[in-house]
């Protein structure tokens, strides 16, 4: 379970240290880019589209599965992680 430990410490070095710095914290720059996403989608449909925090945090992930089927490399698992750990912290201010 090495690989796993390295993969979670890696992320959680990314996720609780500079990111916050470098982006703010994980709820308000998911919240600004899903009320920027909402706003296109809601447009572009031409009904009502609300996303959140949490589902930006989720299609983060599904982002980085898509490289990682493309070209394998240990940085999607790593970033997957940090991306699932921000997605918690959303759903946990949500709550």
């Amino acid at each position: 379970m090495q690989a796993a430990k390295q993969t979670l410490d890696a992320a959680s070095s990314a996720v609780c240290g500079s990111r916050n710095e470098d982006y703010g914290s994980p709820n308000d720059d998911f919240a600004t880019q899903a009320a920027m996403i909402s706003a296109y989608l809601s447009r572009s449909n031409g009904y009502t589209v609300q996303v959140t925090a949490g589902d930006i945090a989720a299609l983060m992930v599904c982002v980085k599965l898509a490289r990682q089927a493309h070209r394998p490399k240990q940085d999607n698992w790593i970033d997957v992680a940090g991306y699932a750990a921000c997605g918690a912290e959303c759903n946990a201010k949500a709550e």
